[in-house]
């Protein structure tokens, strides 16, 4: 649509749809220019307005339906044409019918009145009158000639009954995905038809390669795209109901549709994903020269794959009820998983992959429910071959550390970094869950140590990131996930060459230790250096801990301490109170010790020590009330305040001596406000001296910077430079108690004693009492003796004792597995469709303008230099990239939000 006078002849077509009521169907030369017209996807979502779409929807439905029909029924002609590989001209009228579709059902999705027309249009069986054929009557003929009236004769009319218009829709979208000459080489063509359900890459079920084309990869990429605006009706359900509401247009495909097409389309999805390579021929800025279409296309089908892999109908969702001892958020529960063997599949192009006596005997493997209600979850749990879970792992590692390798080369912007790296987490998750075989071959090999560190990246590289936090949560869900198998803590127990390779901000400075002692100090940092805005995410965390804990060794003297930082952290007074389910973290770091000293007591005499130096605080522990925890508090203000005054003081005193003294020393001597209010990592240096990362003094970290729960201001930050002070200090979240406890606090929790003797006495610190008891003061006797001089020897001292007869019997290893309820489905679910429609709004903008319901856009202004004659910024405009735009859930759980 070149011309000028093409756009306008089509524009004045789009106004009549709104203009003039119940346009003729028979009007086929006004009806054929919406797939003759248009060039380009660009001319129909620009031509045809969302005003347009609205006024025609609202007022003149009736030419709305026509137009469906019309667009569907040459749709099904363009594909069963004989001619199709010999017509070019098919090519463009099929991708303009797609196109145009995809333009119209979002509006249709959109209006909630429109809800009994779409399922009474869509999906309700239809009537169609069958021809009478005129017979040839001689009886009639007869009577004819004669002069005589022929007898009356009554012909009752006959009609058939038609598949409702949505399966007839979403069959022509899953043909047009295996068309040949289309999205798949012409040569795949049978005698019988063009459509031949063939996997589009080498990889899992197919070791022939198909060849293909960018043709096909545009035209799959716009088949893909109309497939997944099919399945986006989720978007317009509130999240209160979007579970409970059964999607026709989803549950067709992952429930009606047939077996071959199913397994086509499943491994051409996964397939073209795994096989993609950011990385090109790994030139430096070879994206900066040439341009990747093949990106789209695996967005495209990793989307399309997360969306068909997340669904289960209302009916058959299972969460079960979480054991009352499981103290996960109160928003989870249980997903149980069906795990059966199957036959090895053939290698072969096409999805004919098993014999009918091996198709058989899958189906009388597994109750045929779990395929009936969502086929596409059923046959990704029944992978189980080696070569497939390698192939699959070594394409999603290599899209995931991609963000990782571009920003960590020497030259700024030399390597391509993808923007399809969540969804590619969340694929990996899905497989994690579904396919318990693949979770298995992770833990038996080393690269589930590498894709622990790629989790780890991106949430510390994301913690102070508010649009990435939706991935922050799900790097700690994952890690949950696999810290659950015994198989994952042992792995930990290995020496971590590789971290001096790291980027800058997920590496720890003079790190010697193993992959155990990279996630606790990782941990820690993540919980240390956010200030509160991770708080939904300690548990998560800290359950890591607790779950690998009974399998770790050697923990070195950095991890060891930070652990007992952690303790001290969530054990004051200030933090322990200002919510009722904080105690549940000081259950899950008690439990971490127990399990050190139970069961790997010889091989860690760092953390030992480090209880047995920090011995103190436990005994506080064991002696806590809340009167005395008032008490602190009230103490810690106090000197705050004190302190506070004193350095006000002598602020003023530095000031009235501005006038003799150079600024360069004023400087130096008074600190200002923004060096006072910096993050942990700087606060380390400064409040510790720059001591050594693998001093165990040097641990107990500044108070305020270590606030595990904060809403405190940075006013009330303190840089604490004596270690001796920073020791005295019985709370690290002291200072936000009188706001927690105050009217109009965000928490409103008033603790009371009764709240305190419901949780103290089942804190599991009896074993570390026992343990400390008996250790403390034989260590403080040889050490007062001079016997014990160094510690090297307290700690060669602590390997060879023995805790045989002084601790009770070991307590069985209690493991907390990560649990799906439905506030996390509702967030999973937001936060794909939340990516899906950043991701839309640098292209067409599918759904842009929609009254979307599942979560909220939040559009940030653009970054401008400051300028005096520069007026207010206005809305990020379409074209900024994801970070700009911030997606949040509406009528949800306040714990589940989506900001990706």
């Amino acid at each position: 649509m070149g011309a000028t006078d093409s756009k306008l002849a089509f524009r004045k077509g789009v106004f009549r749809l709104f203009e003039e009521n119940n346009l003729p169907a028979e009007a086929d030369e006004y009806w054929s220019q919406f797939w003759n017209l248009p060039e380009s996807s660009d001319d129909v979502f620009s031509l045809i307005g969302a005003s347009d779409i609205r006024r025609v929807r609202d007022s003149a439905r009736h030419n709305m339906e026509t137009l469906i029909d019309k667009l569907l029924g040459k749709m099904e002609a363009l594909i069963h044409s004989k001619d199709f590989t010999t017509n070019h001209r098919s090519t463009i009228q099929l991708l303009n019918c797609m196109r145009v579709l995809t333009r119209l059902m979002p509006y249709v999705f959109e209006n909630p009145d429109s809800g009994e027309w779409e399922n009474e249009f869509f999906w309700t069986p239809r009537q169609i009158e069958i021809p009478t054929p005129v017979a040839n009557n001689m009886e009639g003929q007869v009577h004819t000639a004669f002069g005589e009236q022929p007898p009356d004769q009554k012909i009752q009319q006959q009609y058939r009954t038609v598949e409702p218009r949505g399966q007839k829709f979403l069959t022509l979208v899953l043909q047009a995905l295996f068309l040949a000459d289309f999205t798949i080489p012409g040569s795949l063509a049978t005698g019988t038809s063009h459509v031949n359900y063939v996997i589009w890459e080498t990889g899992v079920g197919s070791s022939t390669p198909l060849g293909s084309s960018k043709e096909h990869d545009v035209n799959r990429y716009e088949t893909l795209r109309l497939l997944i605006v099919l399945l986006s009706k989720s978007m317009y359900i509130a999240p209160s109901v979007v579970i409970s509401e059964q999607d026709n247009w989803i549950h067709f495909v992952v429930a009606k549709s047939e077996r071959k097409v199913v397994l086509a389309l499943l491994c051409s999805l996964l397939n073209t994903a795994a096989k993609y390579n950011p990385l090109g021929w790994g030139l430096p800025y070879n994206h900066v020269v040439f341009s990747d279409p093949r990106e789209v296309l695996v967005v495209m089908c990793l989307r399309a794959a997360l969306i068909l892999l997340d669904y289960q109908s209302p009916g058959h969702a299972d969460f079960g009820d979480a054991p009352k001892e499981n103290d996960l958020p109160k928003d989870t529960s249980r997903l149980s998983l069906d795990i059966q063997s199957v036959p090895e599949s053939k290698d072969k192009a096409t999805v004919e992959l098993e014999s009918p006596a091996t198709l058989t005997t899958i189906t009388q493997s597994a109750p045929q429910e779990h395929a009936a209600d969502n086929a596409f979850r059923y046959y990704l749990s029944k992978l189980h071959r080696p070569q497939d879970f390698q192939f699959l792992i070594d394409g999603m590692y290599r899209i995931l550390s991609n963000p990782m390798l571009a920003n960590n080369t020497y030259l700024p912007g030399s390597t391509k970094q993808v923007r399809c790296h969540v969804e590619t987490m969340m694929l990996c998750w899905k497989l994690l869950e579904i396919n318990q075989r693949f979770r298995q071959y992770l833990l038996e090999t080393d690269r589930v140590l590498d894709l622990m560190v790629v989790l780890i990246y991106y949430a510390v590289d994301n913690r102070n990131n508010p649009a990435q936090i939706g991935l922050v949560r799900m790097s700690a869900f994952v890690l949950q996930t696999l810290s659950s198998d015994r198989a994952f803590g042992v792995k930990l127990n290995k020496t971590f060459d590789g971290h001096s390779s790291l980027p800058n901000s997920v590496r720890l400075p003079a790190f010697h230790g193993s992959y155990a002692d990279f996630v606790i100090i990782s941990i820690y940092n993540l919980i240390a250096t956010t200030r509160g805005a991770l708080s939904t995410l300690y548990p998560a965390l800290i359950l890591i801990i607790a779950n690998v804990s009974p399998y770790l060794k050697n923990l070195s003297v950095a991890s060891s301490s930070k652990l007992v930082s952690l303790f001290n952290s969530f054990t004051a007074p200030g933090f322990l109170l200002a919510d009722d389910s904080n105690h549940r973290l000081v259950e899950y770091i008690l439990e971490s010790f127990n399990n050190i000293i139970q069961y790997q007591f010889t091989d860690n005499p760092n953390v030992i020590y480090a209880l047995i130096r920090a011995h103190s605080k436990f005994e506080k522990l064991r002696d806590f009330t809340l009167a005395g925890a008032l008490q602190d508090i009230t103490r810690i203000e106090l000197a705050k305040e004190e302190k506070r005054r004193k350095s006000q003081q002598i602020q003023g005193e530095v000031r009235e001596s501005t006038d003799t003294t150079p600024v360069a020393q004023v400087e130096s001597t008074a600190p200002t406000d923004s060096e006072q209010t910096t993050d942990q990592e700087a606060l380390s240096e400064k409040a510790r001296g720059k001591r050594k990362e693998e001093d165990p003094s040097a641990s107990d970290v500044a108070p305020e910077a270590a606030v595990p729960a904060v809403n405190e201001p940075p006013a009330e930050t303190t840089v604490v430079s004596d270690p001796v002070e920073s020791l005295r200090r019985q709370s690290s979240a002291s200072s936000i108690l009188s706001q927690t406890l105050a009217p109009g606090s965000r928490s409103r929790f008033t603790p009371t004693q009764a709240w305190v003797d419901s949780w103290k006495p089942t804190l599991p610190i009896t074993p570390i009492l026992l343990m400390l008891d008996h250790l403390v003061p034989q260590v403080t006797e040889l050490c007062s003796t001079q016997s014990l001089t160094s510690d090297a020897q307290v700690l060669e001292y602590l390997r060879k004792m023995t805790l045989v007869g002084i601790l009770p019997h070991p307590q069985p290893i209690h493991i907390r597995r990560f649990q799906w309820g439905e506030a996390l489905v509702i967030w999973f679910r937001s936060m794909l469709w939340g990516q899906a429609y950043v991701f839309s709004l640098s292209g067409s903008g599918l759904w842009n303008g929609t009254n979307i319901k599942l979560f909220q856009i939040k559009h940030e202004a653009a970054p401008t230099k400051p300028d005096a004659s520069t007026k207010r910024s206005e809305p990020a405009s379409p074209q900024l990239p994801l970070e700009q735009h911030q997606l949040i859930p509406t009528r949800s759980n306040p714990t589940i939000e989506t900001t990706d």
